[in-house]
C-alpha cells in the first residue's frame, strides 16, 4: 500500500515537472503564435499552474504514504479526491483531446489518455487495498 502510494505520488510529480517543458512545444505552433499576448500568457500561466499543483499533489501523496495506518479516514478521503480529480481529467481528455505534437508524439493524446487512465486505476486500486487494511 505504501509503495503504491509512493508510485502514484512519483508519477504525479513527474507529470507535474513535464508541464514545465510543454510550452517548449506548443509555443512553436503556428496557431499559438497567432494569439494575442494576453491569451498566450494565460495559456502559459495555466500550464505552469497545473504543473505546480501536480507536484504539490504528488508530494502530498508521498508524504501521506508514510502514515497509512495512522491517518485512517483522512487518507481514504484524500484518495477519493484524487480519484475524482483523475476521472475528471480522463473525461476532459475525451472531450478535449490533446492533438498537439509534444515530445515528438502527435497527437499527444495517445500518451495522455492511457496515462490518465493508469493513474486513475492506481488510485482506485489503492482505495481497494486500503479498505482491506484492518
Amino acid at each position: 500500500m505504501k509503495k503504491l502510494l509512493l508510485i502514484i505520488g512519483s508519477i504525479e510529480i513527474l507529470v507535474g515537472l513535464l508541464h514545465f517543458f510543454m510550452p517548449l512545444f506548443f509555443t512553436k505552433s503556428e496557431s499559438f503564435l497567432l494569439l494575442p499576448n494576453i491569451e498566450m500568457n494565460y495559456l502559459l500561466l495555466v500550464t505552469y499552474a497545473v504543473g505546480i499543483l501536480l507536484i504539490a499533489f504528488g508530494a502530498t501523496t508521498i508524504l501521506l504514504s508514510k502514515k497509512t495506518k495512522e491517518l485512517g479516514k483522512i487518507l481514504y478521503f484524500y484518495m477519493i479526491i484524487q480519484a475524482l480529480l483523475w476521472i475528471a481529467r480522463v473525461i476532459l481528455e475525451l472531450v478535449y483531446p490533446v492533438e498537439l505534437e509534444m515530445f515528438g508524439i502527435k497527437p499527444f493524446t495517445v500518451i495522455v489518455l492511457p496515462g490518465l487512465v493508469l493513474e486513475w486505476g492506481l488510485i482506485l486500486y489503492a482505495m481497494i487495498l486500503y479498505r482491506k487494511i484492518p
